[in-house]
């Protein structure tokens, strides 16, 4: 009964700040305030992909605007009639006034709007916010449209006088000053050239022809070292052609392959031997390990350096040797035939004495 009659007190002395369960709930209002907006941010996010396809379309109109516009300004400029009316207008300073300052007041009147509104909705959507409780969340949409359509408004009368201001006193300034820019965009332009043509012309022009100046010894000394190939080809066909030349090599290459091979064997004995001699020195210390380090260290010392010389004293002296022996090749043959005719005329004369000596 009691826990009855509490409860009965409890639901009938409810505050308007509490809960279900009797605790206080604070900033009720902002939590109340804040639901429009969650649900205008929901939306947004719902229609995220409309906006990227209407980003992507402004996007696209906006860079083939850029694109073509440089080649839509060079026909404007261009036109016949256009220049004709120039140089009919007997004021050309109110005429640059005119086009400058509604050019920028165009440019920069459209960037006006565009800030203005962007700023407006903004402003006006952050206004909204204040009585959206009262209105159901209407005072935002209606807010974001009225701000919207005076920052339009004010940005683009801001912006269009801005630069209605100052294209207009640009004009007039260039259209005042035309005889003298003119002038020094000349001299600017002259130098730029002279700047060019020291820079990027002669050198190029004189690489060019250094250039042309190589290929043209390049290919002269190609046709000498053809030449000179031939007769270096010559002069090893006739070498090879001679048979002198051939037993020499012959014989310089077995007296290098003979003689290097016996220095190579000599070589490996003599350096072990030397290197395991000199590994006795520190055997102590190393614990024999410096013995056989020292005999292959001073055995493949003792290949190489042996091999070496062996085979340069094989070369020159089987070189020598056979150049010489093929040179008196015939010195032999003739040393025996005249050892022949010698020992033949002593028999002949040792013949008549006998007979002479047997007939007494």
């Amino acid at each position: 009964a009691v826990e009855a009659a509490g409860g009965g007190r409890g639901e009938v002395g409810k505050r308007p700040n509490e809960d279900t369960s009797g605790r206080v709930v604070l900033f009720t209002f902002f939590g109340e305030l804040a639901e429009p907006v969650q649900k205008l941010g929901a939306t947004a996010w719902a229609a995220r992909g409309k906006l990227a396809r209407d980003v992507k379309a402004y996007v696209v109109l906006v860079t083939g605007a850029v694109y073509s516009m440089p080649g839509r300004v060079t026909k404007v400029i261009n036109n016949p009639r256009l220049q004709e009316l120039v140089l009919q207008e007997e004021d050309p300073q109110a005429l640059a006034a005119v086009v400058c300052g509604g050019s920028g007041a165009l440019l920069v009147g459209s960037l006006g709007a565009i800030v203005g509104a962007t700023a407006g909705s903004a402003a006006g959507l952050v206004l909204g916010t204040v009585p959206a409780l009262f209105t159901f969340g209407l005072s935002l949409p209606v807010g974001a449209v009225l701000g919207c359509t005076f920052g339009l408004a004010a940005g683009a009368v801001c912006g269009g006088g801005a630069g209605a201001a100052s294209g207009a006193t640009s004009g007039v300034t260039v259209a005042y000053f035309r005889d003298e820019i003119s002038s020094v965009t000349l001299n600017v332009a002259s130098r730029v050239y002279d700047a060019y043509d020291l820079l990027l012309v002669r050198p190029v022009t004189c690489v060019r022809t250094a250039g042309r100046r190589v290929r043209d010894s390049t290919s002269s000394g190609a046709d000498y070292t053809r030449a000179k190939a031939r007769a270096v080809g010559g002069a090893l066909s006739e070498a090879t052609a001679d048979p002198k030349v051939r037993v020499t090599a012959a014989s310089a290459a077995t007296g290098a392959a003979a003689l290097g091979t016996a220095g190579a064997a000599t070589g490996t004995l003599v350096g072990g031997a030397a290197g395991a001699l000199v590994g006795l020195v520190p055997a102590l210390f190393t614990f024999g390990l410096s013995i056989p380090i020292g005999a292959m260290v001073g055995s493949g010392t003792g290949l190489c350096l042996g091999g070496a010389a062996g085979t340069a004293a094989g070369f020159v002296g089987g070189g020598a040797a056979g150049c010489v022996g093929y040179s008196y090749r015939e010195a032999p043959g003739s040393a025996f035939r005249g050892a022949v005719g010698i020992v033949q005329g002593l028999v002949g004369k040792a013949q008549p004495e006998s007979e002479k000596s047997v007939m007494s």
